[in-house]
């Protein structure tokens, strides 16, 4: 697949999951034999089935979920992509019960992921996302659990 069309997949992938909540659209747009370095606050390696799991594990803690895309970058295998997602903390995210909490647009959580494209599917993906600022946007964790100021202050 050409850099443009691979880029076009990547972009269906926010709108139609992430940002459209279709959990269907994974069958389509990943491989069967999908493999994810990411996606799992574990940090363990996912298939396409876990993919969906930490997906709706997003979505049932943050029902009005929605992801930016912040810069995107393609080739005729790999997409990169930077994002901002966020939503309010309604339902419960890995044990952690909703806070009612909801971040500002400048709080929205970052992440960066690559995704390789083999015949028109994602067949890897590799992700990171500041995870620690998630709990602390929800109000799970101190702004510095640390106790270290930082270099603004």
């Amino acid at each position: 697949m050409t850099a443009r069309e691979n880029e076009a997949l990547a972009r269906r992938f926010v709108e139609e999951v992430w940002n459209g909540h279709d959990m269907d659209a994974i069958d389509e747009l990943f491989s069967p034999d999908y493999v994810g370095h990411w996606f799992d606050m574990t940090g363990a390696d996912v298939d396409r089935d876990g993919l969906k799991l930490f997906i709706q594990n997003v979505l049932t803690g943050f029902p009005d979920y929605e992801m930016d895309i912040e810069y995107i970058h393609a080739d005729d295998e790999i997409v990169t992509l930077g994002f901002c997602g966020g939503g309010t903390h309604e339902g419960e995210f890995y044990g952690i019960p909703p806070t009612g909490n909801a971040p500002t647009d400048d709080e929205k959580t970052p992440g960066i992921m690559s995704m390789r494209v083999t015949d028109g599917q994602i067949v890897e993906g590799w992700a990171t996302w500041d995870s620690l600022g998630l709990l602390q946007r929800i109000g799970v964790l101190p702004e510095d659990p640390t106790g270290i100021a930082s270099a603004d202050d």
